[in-house]
């Protein structure tokens, strides 16, 4: 018994040691095996965002020069594209801007201006500067002049869109840029670059300034000029990160200090450029706040037994934006509008002020008669604009009836003509008819079958021999699929 006793812990103790070593073997595998993951899924990421492989230098180069100069045909291009886009804003036509975008060379001196930057070449940093000048002196001229020359000189959407820029459009910039000169650097070229054309959107801004020296609105004219600079100077400052990125090769400067000077001057032209727009998109944040808590508060909130809210206004202000509520029905008390001015602060509304316009039998203010005036003529133009709308589908769809109907007329009117021309016949060659009549039967199998059959209804003297009868149908049957074209003619006796 002593000596299994002393053999036991010896045994016990060879298995603990086994058991630690294996536990040490595979911790030392999922080690070894986790390495091999974390490299094969970098190896992974680095073939999929790999770029510098596949990026042709000198065709990039190559191409990005060529369309900096504009010259001949390039001008024609930019003109007509200009004449086409400002024709789209004037007519509010998204489609037509986005084809005077596809065909615009507006693209050429920016990225050129971006490559000569990021590659430190001075030469063709003052050609692309050069002919972006004589770009956008072409562009401003050709939509001045077409505004000036056209009758139509309404403030459309489209055009009204361009005129506050906000960070949002650095945004799109930035990576269209990225965007456009990775794409122009691949050994492939895809289609791409029109569609950074369209993302930026540098044509309609362009336009739009037209528009403003046209009509002389400064306000427009400077809004939408700085969403074109802002958005060609953020596609210019991508473009000189994607060719420092890929690696294009740079050219060297004697000068070290003047590199260093170019470099602080466009970054300071960006910073200038930035702080405008933030504070554009500082305020349009603000308002769009305003008006969606508003419309909750109005929504929620007022609400009054006898009267009718048919018109609200929300306008927007920097000192106190304000709530216009057009009401008719009873006259609203002074208690119930204090108690809603009194709920805005729940909202987030309480610096706004509330303006209630109540339209009833007792109010006999001037200021009433003006309001009313001014809510009926809203009204009146909301039922002028549902009416037009249904009348027109109801126009649109009798125009449809009316053109079918016409449309068999047309196919019966020969027929008729025939049917004369046709019973004649029939009387000299069957001396025992009294009567022919023709009309197109409908049939039903009382199922789902429902077919048009030419049916001829005849009518035959009395004491005629049936199997001659007979005879005659079948001719009869003969001669009108004959005489009227048919397939099928059916022949009844009445």
């Amino acid at each position: 018994m002593s000596e299994e006793n002393i053999e036991k812990p010896d045994l016990i103790d060879q298995a603990t040691l086994d058991k630690d070593k294996r536990v040490e073997q595979s911790s030392q595998n999922i080690k070894r095996r986790f390495k091999i993951l974390i490299q094969e899924l970098l190896i992974f990421f680095r073939e999929l965002l790999a770029l510098k492989d596949e990026t042709d230098y000198e065709q990039t180069r190559t191409g990005i020069i060529r369309d900096v100069t504009f010259r001949g045909p390039t001008v024609y291009i930019l003109i007509c594209s200009i004449i086409i886009a400002s024709v789209g804003l004037n007519l509010n036509s998204p489609a037509v801007i986005i084809g005077a975008m596809l065909i615009a060379p507006l693209m050429g001196p920016i990225l050129g201006v971006g490559l000569a930057f990021g590659t430190n070449d001075s030469p063709l940093l003052g050609k692309a500067l050069k002919n972006f000048g004589v770009m956008v002196t072409i562009s401003l001229f050709t939509s001045t002049l077409y505004f000036l020359l056209t009758p139509l000189v309404e403030y459309q959407p489209e055009i009204l869109a361009r005129t506050t820029p906000t960070t949002l459009d650095i945004l799109v910039a930035i990576f269209g840029g990225i965007a456009g000169v990775v794409a122009g650097s691949r050994k492939e070229k895809s289609n791409v670059i029109p569609g950074v054309a369209i993302a930026t959107a540098l044509m309609p801004p362009l336009c739009t300034s037209g528009f403003g020296l046209a009509t002389g609105n400064w306000h427009f004219f400077l809004g939408a000029f700085y969403l074109f600079m802002l958005n060609s100077i953020f596609i210019c400052g991508a473009t000189i990160v994607g060719v420092r990125f890929l690696g294009f090769p740079l050219k060297k400067l004697i000068n070290k200090q003047r590199e260093r000077k170019v470099r602080n001057w466009m970054a300071a032209i960006m910073i200038i450029m930035i702080f405008p727009s933030f504070w554009i998109f500082y305020g349009v944040v603000k308002e769009s706040w305003f008006k969606s808590h508003a419309d909750k508060f109005v929504k929620e909130v007022i609400k009054m037994k006898g009267a009718r809210l048919v018109d609200t206004k929300f306008i927007y202000a920097d000192t106190v934006p304000s709530i216009e509520l057009f009401m008719i029905g009873v006259e609203i008390p002074d208690d119930t509008i204090k108690k809603w001015q009194n709920q805005m602060a729940g909202y987030g509304l309480e610096n706004s002020h509330l303006d209630v316009y109540g339209i009833g039998e007792s109010n006999k203010d001037p200021d009433f008669e003006i309001l009313s005036g001014k809510l009926k003529e809203t009204i009146q133009a909301d039922v002028v604009k549902q009416f037009y709308s249904f009348s027109q589908e109801e126009i649109q769809s009798h125009e449809k009836q009316i053109e079918f109907l016409q449309n068999e007329l047309l196919k019966l009117r020969p027929r008729d003509v025939k049917m004369v021309n046709l019973a004649k016949e029939m009387k000299i060659q069957f001396e025992n008819l009294e009567r022919i009549s023709y009309a197109d039967a409908i049939e039903s199998d009382f199922g789902n079958k429902i077919d048009t059959i030419p049916t001829i209804l005849v009518k035959w003297r009395n004491g005629i021999n049936n199997n001659q009868l007979k005879k005659d149908e079948i001719k009869i049957q003969k001669i009108m699929q004959l005489r009227l074209e048919l397939d099928t003619v059916r022949v009844i006796q009445y």
